[in-house]
């Protein structure tokens, strides 16, 4: 009977750290340094600086069109 006890006991003892154990890692996992939900910022972040590259390489390359066509309209000096 006291051996049964024991290993009640121990079986008991093991899933309490296993549980105790998966909790943490879950902690980690959904709020940790490395995250799902700093995954996913990050992803949004990247899509939203990706469409101001866009943005800006649409600007620069109508400040450029403006520029070369002012620069022809300028007398050249020699």
């Amino acid at each position: 009977m006291k051996l049964n006890l024991k290993i009640v006991i121990a079986i008991f003892l093991l899933v309490a750290v296993t549980i105790v154990f998966a909790l943490y890692v879950a902690k980690l996992l959904f709020n940790g340094k490395n995250s799902l939900e700093t995954y996913e910022n990050l992803k949004t972040k990247k899509v939203q600086l990706e469409q101001e590259i866009k943005r800006l390489q649409k600007q620069n390359a109508l400040l450029q069109k403006d520029y070369f066509e002012l620069k022809n309209l300028e007398p050249e000096n020699e």
